[in-house]
């Protein structure tokens, strides 16, 4: 199947409001990547995100983040300060518009400000409202500060990470923030559907540090059998050579099990005679072995470059693949088939490459969008919709409202 890029939606019709930190813009991105209008929700100085960086060129500019354009593209902007009287009632007559409302703020924030879920049910009686915190809205933790580091290290996914020698190794970037979102999003279309077939909203109250918990199987084998998975690096915990390795000019991947194994011997020449004792086929035996074993393999696998040698893997059946730098996937050919990347064009950064949608259909994959200019909506939504006069912009802007 041929693969093009072009717009497509599943679920238009819906519109989600996003006031979300970073903590939560991913869920806000695949709502959009899905079909949904998107309104990014941002206080008058513009998101907090906007200054995070990496920055295009290296040069910090608010409409600049290389970070926030990822999760943001797509969405559109309204500026709109909801903490003041004139801002929280624009956003009351935005909520009577839209169909769910994301958040990310501390417990209690928009209860605060007469913006809990029973004031915006008066606005929408079938509202869905997406709460995303570190730690939930109740309990001894609600009100934690929780960076993505810290929603790793209390999920517990953190504590089987890295070296066994050495210190927990948390994953690259915010990795707790978009497993997060995911399970967010996917608590959303839940209610979207408990909507459709009876007409009521539902207040999402999704936690990172659940998240964290659900997305492996480490709490589950604690609560299960008490028992406590221990960090072993890439290793795999129960096969081997299931591990990195090093090659002449990187690492590659390699899942060995006892089927894959006589079949590793056979492209291995001038391999230790003991390895072809029957006892190895057996793969808790390897892994027991694993300090072994790896020695062996690493032997082999530095003859090779990377890439000679995943040939050499996969025209003999054998799991193994390079570890790809960013600029190697950008590449890499079977990417480029499948179209994944394909430029936008955004008003600061000029055009460049964007990956598109995170699936295909029907031989379709949605395309990039650039993120939003600071308020670049506020216009079309709260004169357009709204039926805000256009000349009370000025005194908006310079109140500090919008």
């Amino acid at each position: 199947m041929s693969i093009t890029t072009e717009k497509f939606s599943l679920l238009s019709g819906y519109r989600v409001l996003d006031l979300s930190s970073s903590m939560g813009s991913f869920c806000g991105k695949v709502l959009r990547d899905l079909g949904m209008d998107v309104i990014k929700i941002e206080p008058p100085e513009g998101d907090a995100g906007r200054l995070e960086p990496p920055f295009a060129k290296g040069h910090a500019h608010r409409e600049g983040s290389l970070r926030f354009n990822y999760l943001n593209g797509g969405k559109k902007s309204v500026t709109l300060d909801i903490t003041k009287e004139s801002g929280r009632k624009i956003f009351l007559d935005l909520v009577g518009k839209s169909d769910i409302v994301l958040e990310t703020f501390e417990p209690g924030h928009l209860a605060a400000n007469s913006l809990g879920y029973d004031e915006l049910l008066r606005k929408k009686n079938n509202l869905i409202l997406i709460s995303l915190t570190g730690f939930g809205q109740d309990g001894p933790y609600a009100k934690y500060k929780a960076p993505d580091i810290i929603g790793n290290a209390m999920g517990s996914l953190l504590y089987i990470s890295g070296d066994p020698k050495m210190t927990p190794c948390n994953p690259p970037e915010t990795q707790a923030y978009y497993y997060a979102s995911l399970f967010a999003c996917y608590a959303t279309m839940l209610a979207l559907w408990q909507r459709e077939q009876r007409g009521i909203g539902a207040w999402i109250d999704a936690s990172v540090q659940a998240s964290m918990a659900l997305h492996e199987h480490v709490a589950f084998n604690y609560a299960a059998e008490k028992r406590v998975m221990k960090r072993a690096g890439s290793q795999h915990q129960h096969n081997a050579p299931a591990n990195l390795f090093q090659c002449k000019n990187g690492w590659i991947a390699l899942f060995v099990t006892q089927t894959h194994w006589p079949l590793l011997l056979k492209v291995w020449d001038n391999h230790d005679a003991d390895l072809d004792d029957p006892k190895w086929i057996n793969s808790n035996t390897r892994r027991k072995e694993a300090d072994y074993i790896n020695a062996q393999v690493t032997s082999f696998t530095m003859r090779y470059t990377k890439e000679d040698l995943a040939e050499l893997m996969q025209k003999h059946g054998i799991p193994g693949l390079p570890v790809n730098s960013p600029s190697d996937f950008m590449k890499d050919p079977h990417i480029q088939a499948r179209g994944f990347f394909s430029n936008v064009t955004h008003p600061v950064l000029g055009t460049f490459a964007a990956p598109g949608g995170f699936f295909t259909m029907d031989g379709k994959r949605n395309a990039p969008a650039p993120a939003p200019l600071t308020g670049q909506h506020n216009q079309e939504i709260l004169c357009g919709e709204l039926g805000v006069d256009p000349r009370d912009l000025p005194a908006l802007t310079a109140e500090r409202i919008i």
